[in-house]
């Protein structure tokens, strides 16, 4: 019985001697707590979420008219301040049309102050350019020029794919005058018996501007000075970007000057 308690009471000093040592270790380093939790933390740390910076970029609508090639700037007289000469050398290239293949110069030179589109929409690559004239060498009034403004080299693909805008150009100084004076009030009826399955009369700039709406297609007809101005854009050039190239009109031949 005296040996038995003997042996508990050597296990119990045993096990004292070794706890004392344990915390002799920890109490003795540095951070004694510094285990608490590594093992858990190895894996309960939030994952990195890698991000990236998102640019927006947008395709521009409209681009500078002086990048535009003109197709027929190569066809001009040598002394284009001489209006007749410049009207006689373009009906001598007359071939049964009205519609006379002209440059910017010849054109400016026979109609003054007649304007173009300082912008122009974005993918328009060149512009052709004529002269109508009458059977008997007279410059035309309905109308007097004609430009059109191309995606490729004018007449090289079809016009519906192609050809993004045509401006016919009148010379109309009667109904001119009438609205400059306010003799009559701007309404939809004066362009009444054009097909059109929508019309509103906008104000671009401090002049009115009439936007002729259907399916396929959007005009736009505005005066400025004597002219009248009719500007017919495919249904993939959308109307908003039609109405800024109409804000946007500068004279041919300032236009001309900076492009040369």
């Amino acid at each position: 019985m005296a040996g038995g308690t003997f042996v508990r009471l050597l296990r119990l000093v045993v096990l004292g001697c070794l706890l004392s040592g344990a915390l002799v270790l920890v109490a003795c380093s540095q951070d004694p707590l510094q285990s608490i939790g590594l093992r858990s933390s190895e894996w309960i740390n939030e994952p990195t979420v890698p991000t990236t910076l998102r640019v927006e970029t947008t395709t521009p609508t409209l681009v500078d008219s002086d990048q535009l090639l003109w197709a027929n700037d190569e066809v001009t007289v040598d002394d284009p301040a001489d209006v007749e000469a410049v009207l006689a050398a373009v009906f001598a290239r007359r071939q049964g049309d009205r519609f006379i293949q002209a440059s910017r110069s010849e054109i400016a030179a026979a109609l003054p102050d007649i304007a173009f589109p300082d912008e122009v929409p974005f993918g328009a690559e060149w512009v052709s350019s004529q002269l109508v004239m009458d059977s008997d060498g007279t410059l035309a009034d309905d109308p007097s020029a004609a430009f059109g403004i191309w995606s490729v080299e004018p007449y090289t693909r079809s016009r519906s794919i192609s050809q993004m805008i045509v401006i016919r150009v009148f010379f109309d100084l009667e109904a001119a005058t009438e609205l400059s004076t306010g003799e009559v009030e701007p309404s939809c009826a004066r362009f009444a018996d054009r097909t059109t399955d929508a019309c509103e009369i906008l104000t671009v700039g401090l002049r009115d501007t009439w936007r002729l709406g259907s399916v396929d297609d959007t005009t736009l007809i505005w005066f400025e000075g004597p002219y009248r101005y009719e500007m017919f854009g495919r249904s993939f050039v959308p109307s908003e970007v039609l109405t800024d190239i109409s804000g946007s009109m500068v004279p041919l031949s300032t236009l001309e000057v900076q492009s040369s």
